[in-house]
């Protein structure tokens, strides 16, 4: 392995650092930068705990893993911090653990003395595993194992998934197999009475052969015989199968109930830590509730249970949403309701277009009541540049975050996760969107695991840890000096002359400055940091959805927006046709006023986006639409967008939909959108664009040409012919976004 000095380093970037640890440590340079060691936990002299990761290893081949310097840092751990902020539940010093690794920040490098020094990203507990645990078949298993130390270890959350399927299987099995048996056991029985009722009546006919039906007699109370014997080894199977159920039932619950007492215990340090800010008047209650998880909302919602009532069946969902909102007074098609639905479950950004009135937001309310989740409007401004117009920024003057009320919907949607949460951008084009939301939309692209939003950095919590320690240690020494055994409140310590003075003496304040200007400061940074993490992991519960108007106070989308989007285009309620709509409503015999409740995974899972198969008849369409027509418009449609269009098909299927009604709403979503182009610009010496964009129509026809009307909310056709005939009266400029 390769080793340098400091100064071999201090040039480099954080990516040629990154690439040059990634080849001393036989990482291939495309994959995440994992390892996995033990958890320690240091306790400095301030008393605020913390941990690091000790001994750590390489992820797959299990070598123990030195920084490659050419002399030994001070610290060779990596820094994790406080455990439950990566929601690891039981944790204590000694256990394994699996890390996702980043550089630290410079400082911490610096003060290490390791350009290589690293901190905790993401972190997975691992559970040890018996290979020959009977709930599981180890040999046919498509989970990952990580062997530590000769032992088996497993991440947790796959642990518990694979369990509960498990376990499932298990009951289904027994109950499928007993059933069976049964049955096998009755109709055997059935066809033995039946044998011998026919031997008996042919019996006086066949006195002769006497022996030979007492021989075919033996013979089928043998078979019976056995018949019972192979149901009695059956029984004894269920049973044994039961005590492995049973086990690992007894097992499970007693992993739940050590969890419960870790956590209570947990809560009972919290609270004592706790207990001299709050005397101080520096916290108050509700913060230590809001630290103990100790949140008012509800999980339990009312309405009718997707699982349950609708048996899981989206078609029959959207059926009674549908009617629903009629019963409210609120009109959509059938058609639109699944378009929406699909599009929420994609989990990309969903662009709603149209006029003002057209029932933009409107849809994003009254469908997130009729799925009882919340719908969080957040209208954007015109002077919007960057992203801390979204999310906030930290002021380190004040030492304070400035939040906005999108990161206080998504902190609130975090604090729900049983609720779902449907954030809209209202008039999200009144500024420029590329500008405030590019680096969220980055973010919603991470497919893999959930998008984490980095808001500021964590060390700025260490120097409010020691600066809060220090004033209370030092409120506490002047008790003790003042002998002031009664001062419990911050307004003992204002009232008391004596204590007051002996504080501000400890404490090094000047003449003039304010005990209680700075109780008020330290108070206010406090209540920054309690409420605003230093980083948020996007909520499973959250799905971003804009609304725009396009005209002359708003800005077209640029092609990075529309190429990450799913744009939805509304027209005016008035020109709809009320009575098809009507006829959709179908009635129900259960209570019309109550939502439908979705579990969360029920409204789409984020998980990559399908692999691209040139096979696939939809992406075979898709090629030749960029190879024949998109690409010689100037029209980009990528890998990525196919990809998504995909995950969109997905979902869309989900409703029993036919192929073509997925084609024509990607062609209104991810292509239409995007035709803005001079049409009379030449393509070669004798074709120009409109002429490309005329055969384009025809393809189009020609693959929709059996598309069923009453299942899309748009004939992408003549939206199609539509952008044509605008394009003739604008002397050939092409633009989807004219009216």
């Amino acid at each position: 392995m390769e080793v340098y000095s400091k100064s071999d380093l201090e040039n480099d970037s954080e990516e040629e650092l990154l690439k040059k640890l990634k080849n001393a440590w036989d990482y291939d340079p495309s994959e995440p930068l994992e390892v996995y060691g033990t958890l320690r936990e240091i306790v400095p002299l301030s008393g605020f705990s913390f941990y690091v990761l000790d001994s750590i290893k390489h992820i797959r081949s299990n070598e123990i893993l030195n920084f490659p310097l050419s002399y030994e840092p001070s610290v060779q751990s990596v820094f994790v911090g406080d455990p439950s902020k990566f929601s690891l539940k039981d944790y204590k010093s000694g256990d394994i653990a699996k890390a996702r690794v980043t550089f630290s920040p410079p400082e911490e490098r610096e003060k290490h003395n390791n350009p290589f020094d690293l901190m905790t990203t993401a972190l997975d507990g691992l559970i040890s595993i018996d290979q020959e645990d009977e709930v599981f078949d180890f040999s046919k298993s498509t989970l990952h194992f990580s062997q530590v130390n000769n032992d088996t270890y497993l991440e947790e959350y796959l642990y518990n998934l694979h369990l509960k399927k498990a376990l499932k299987e298990i009951d289904r099995s027994v109950n499928v197999k007993k059933a069976e048996v049964e049955i096998q056991l009755e109709q055997r029985k059935l066809e033995i009475n039946k044998e011998i009722e026919e031997l008996t009546k042919e019996e006086g006919l066949l006195k002769t052969n006497n022996d030979y039906i007492k021989s075919e007699i033996s013979n089928l109370e043998s078979q019976r015989d056995k018949a019972v014997s192979e149901l009695s080894e059956i029984r004894e199977s269920v049973s044994n199968t039961q005590s492995i159920l049973e086990k690992s039932k007894t097992e499970y619950f007693k992993l739940i109930e050590n969890l419960e007492q870790n956590m209570a215990s947990l809560n009972e340090t919290i609270e004592q830590k706790s207990e001299a800010l709050l005397q101080l008047g520096l916290i108050e209650q509700e913060d230590i509730n809001n630290l103990l998880l100790r949140y008012d909302s509800s999980e339990v919602r009312e309405g009718h249970s997707f699982e349950e009532v609708f048996n899981s069946n989206y078609a029959n969902a959207i059926e009674y949403i549908q009617a629903y909102l009629w019963n409210k007074g609120i009109v959509y098609k059938q058609s639109v309701l699944k378009d929406y639905l699909a599009l929420l479950m994609s989990n990309d950004l969903i662009v709603l277009a149209g006029d003002s009135g057209s029932g933009k937001t409107n849809l994003v309310k009254s469908f997130a009541k009729a799925v009882g989740g919340e719908a969080i409007i957040i209208p954007v401004k015109p002077n919007w540049t960057s992203a801390e117009d979204l999310l906030g920024y930290y002021n380190p003057l004040e030492s304070s975050y400035l939040s906005t009320k999108f990161l206080d919907a998504l902190i609130e949607a975090q604090k729900n996760p049983h609720i779902p949460y449907f954030i809209c951008l209202d008039e999200m084009n009144l500024a420029r969107v590329e500008y405030y939301f590019a680096d969220f939309l980055s973010l919603l692209e991470e497919r893999d695991e959930q998008p984490v939003i980095q808001l500021f950095s964590s060390t700025e919590g260490d120097v409010l840890a020691s600066e809060l320690s220090n004033f209370v240690s030092l409120v506490n020494d002047t008790s003790i000096k003042v002998e002031k055994d009664e001062i419990t409140s911050f307004i003992d310590v204002l009232t008391d002359e004596d204590f007051n003075s002996k504080l501000h003496e400890v404490c090094g304040f000047k003449d003039g400055e304010s005990l209680l200007k700075y109780h008020s400061s330290l108070k206010k940074m406090i209540n920054s940091f309690l409420n605003t993490p230093s980083s948020i992991s996007l909520p499973k519960n959250v799905r971003i959805i804009g609304a725009i108007n396009v005209d002359e106070t708003t800005h077209y989308l640029s092609p990075k927006i529309l190429d990450r989007a799913h744009v939805m285009k509304f027209s005016s309620p008035l020109l709809q046709d009320w009575d098809a709509i009507e006829s959709e409503v179908m009635e129900f015999d259960i209570d019309i006023s109550k939502p439908v409740i979705f579990d969360i995974s029920d409204l789409g899972e984020r998980k990559p986006y399908p692999e691209f198969d040139r096979g696939s008849e939809l992406v075979q369409i898709l090629i030749s639409f960029v190879r024949d027509y998109l690409n010689p418009l100037g029209v980009e449609f990528g890998l990525r967008t196919i990809r998504q269009a995909l995950n969109y098909s997905e979902a869309l299927k989900l409703f029993e939909l036919s192929d073509q009604v997925v084609l024509n709403n990607i062609v209104l979503h991810k292509i239409l959108p995007k035709m803005l182009f001079d049409g009379e610009k030449n393509v070669n010496d004798t074709l120009t664009r409109k002429d490309i964009l005329n055969q384009f129509l025809d393809e189009v026809r020609r693959q929709l040409n059996n598309l069923p009307e009453t299942d899309i909310s748009t004939n992408s056709v003549l939206e199609f012919e539509k952008i044509i005939e605008d394009a003739k009266s604008n002397d050939w400029v092409v633009n989807y976004w004219a009216r």
